[in-house]
């Protein structure tokens, strides 16, 4: 008779998972009894609800002089403290746990990602939508027709937003300047605002508006992180750092001329798995035949190491590891080799190397290598990063980030990955709107008087997307405490006596006209936050079943991880003895 395996037995304070949807041998449950399910109008207030808490936790973060955030945070053992105006940081540290919330975040985020701007925009204008669709749905409109007239609204303002465009105004290069300056406003202090947009203006008139333009726009402007120093001390670098150590001390430092083998993959023999379903084992009965073996090894890998000196090469990039003895063979031969690159990385220097990634060195040819006109190791700091200029094709720049404390280096860089994509944004699409509102309160004006042309209920909801429009000057205006309602009452005034660029001021707290104060903002940008926001509003009012399955009991978890973790598969890539 088997025995039963001890490792299946639950310990003391674990407990095996039992259904718990049978009753006297009869199904009875189809969900566990502790899931919680909400249908229909309870599912879709609660989601509303959610978003209600998303728009109050953002609408102070929103605009030029925008407040901060402050979170505490459990990492590990330890309580950390970040303080940040940046939504998407604030998002990042934050664990949302209802749905509603997190498919917001979500696709405020996205926006953020696309564009590198408009992620604060995006939640208040899909927060307000929904809040004004919330109002309707109470009254007892059926919600296929909110979204029917969701759907007017934006088709309309979709055919607006571009004639909106000040076409010709200024020159691109300018307008670049201002989506820099506008995605880093409010998101560093004053001082650190100054000296990161002296580095995006530079590495911007480096790579050139045709470079940005580009197939290759997303590879030429790149930001690393360097301990220690100050931020003002940050620079630029025409071409690209590398934070990889030279792995030879008898390698070259400094390379001129550089002509570069990129190699996909490894310079090694695999001394694990060498196919997906079998491991290989060699025995040898005598110490020849292992001297053997190891020179054959040695001439396998001296001869693929031999086509790649054979093209010229005196710099070779390795995607992941390179064999020691070929490592002692390049040393030898002065050959640099730079090995262990993240898969991104390895990409972005490929295109701007203009070389050929290789994954088999007998196939390599002169015609393949990429080309510098200098590769050199320097030390910045306590560090040693190696620096590749003089690259071929595209121009690119890579911006030194210097400072003393890492998270503070993360938030920076965050905020600057994003200034760089709304720059490329404009840079390809260099259409501008008047900013401080003056675009959202044209739109709405246009929309209310759509709204007057439907004869039914759609009417409303196209009014209340307009006064969704119509509150985003409102909030930036609350953010340097001037009135919600006067701003919105003179506003309209305005827009309606023919000033279209009336807008908010926060700088100096009133209305005035953008025109004269020069203040811009990319339609580009405008046209990704208006499309998502409305998707957004759709896909949450077609909510209307909301499941959330339970955690297991910590009991059942702990039988349940153990299990795994002694399972055959678990067992076997830990290389452990296996025991029928």
């Amino acid at each position: 008779m088997t025995q039963p395996d001890s490792r299946l037995q639950p310990l003391k304070h674990e407990r095996v998972p039992v259904p718990e949807i049978y009753v006297e041998g009869k199904p009875a449950l189809v969900l566990d009894k502790r899931t919680k399910r909400r249908t229909k109008e309870e599912a879709r207030d609660g989601n509303l609800s959610a978003v209600q808490f998303m728009q109050d936790l953002a609408k102070t973060i929103y605009g030029p002089r925008r407040l901060i955030k402050v979170i505490s945070t459990q990492d590990g053992n330890y309580p950390m403290t970040f303080i940040t105006s940046d939504l998407q940081s604030v998002l990042k540290r934050i664990q949302l746990k209802h749905p509603a919330a997190q498919l917001i975040a979500g696709a405020a985020i996205a926006t953020y990602r696309e564009k590198g701007d408009g992620c604060v925009s995006t939640l208040l204008l899909a927060a307000s939508i929904l809040t004004g669709c919330r109002r309707l749905l109470a009254r007892k409109t059926h919600v296929n027709t909110v979204i029917d007239g969701l759907s007017l609204a934006y088709k309309r303002t979709m055919k607006k937003a571009p004639r909106l465009a000040l076409a010709g105004r200024n020159e691109p290069i300018v307008e670049v300047r201002q989506a820099i300056k506008n995605s880093l406003e409010g998101k560093l202090s004053p001082q650190d605002h100054d000296v990161i947009c002296k580095l995006l203006f530079r590495a911007v008139e480096i790579v050139g508006l045709s470079n940005l333009d580009g197939p290759d726009a997303d590879a030429i402007v790149d930001v690393k992180k360097v301990t220690g120093a100050s931020l003002a001390e940050s620079q630029i670098v025409e071409g690209v750092v590398l934070t990889q150590e030279i792995p030879h001390d008898r390698m070259p430092r400094r390379v001129e001329h550089a002509r570069i083998a990129l190699i996909q993959g490894e310079l090694r023999i695999p001394n694990k798995k060498i196919s997906r379903y079998q491991d290989y084992s060699f025995e040898f009965d005598s110490p020849e035949k292992l001297s053997g073996f190891d020179k054959s090894k040695e001439t396998f890998l001296e001869g693929r190491a031999a086509n790649i000196i054979e093209t010229g090469a005196n710099v070779i990039l390795v995607s992941e590891g390179v064999d020691d003895l070929l490592l002692e063979y390049f040393a030898d031969r002065g050959i640099l080799v730079i090995r262990r690159f993240p898969p991104v990385e390895f990409e972005r220097v490929n295109r701007i190397l203009g070389g050929r990634r290789i994954t088999n060195p007998l196939i390599i040819t002169r015609e393949d290598l990429g080309s510098a006109e200098l590769v050199e190791e320097r030390k910045l700091g306590k560090d040693k990063l190696i620096f590749i200029s003089g690259c071929s094709t595209p121009k690119s720049v890579d911006i030194l980030l210097r400072g003393n404390v890492n998270w503070v280096l993360d938030d920076i860089e965050r905020v600057m990955k994003g200034a760089i994509k709304s720059a490329t944004a404009v840079a390809k699409n260099p259409r501008m709107v008047w900013g401080g509102g003056a675009f959202e309160q044209e739109i709405a004006r246009d929309l209310y008087d759509y709204a007057e042309s439907i004869a039914d209920r759609r009417q409303l909801v196209v009014r209340l997307v307009a006064e969704a429009f119509e509150s985003l000057p409102a909030m930036l205006a609350e953010t340097v405490g001037m009135t919600a309602v006067d701003v919105t009452t003179e506003l309209r005034h305005r827009h309606a006596k023919g000033d279209k660029s009336a807008g908010v001021d926060v700088m100096n707290n009133r209305i005035a006209r953008m025109s004269t104060r020069g203040i811009r903002d990319s339609l580009d940008i405008k046209l990704q936050v208006i499309t998502t926001a409305f998707e957004t509003a759709i896909t949450l009012l077609r909510i209307d079943d909301l499941i959330i399955a339970p955690d297991l009991p910590a009991a059942e978890r702990h039988y349940l991880e153990r299990i795994r973790g002694t399972s055959r598969k678990a067992l076997k890539a830990k290389g452990a003895p296996l025991t029928e």
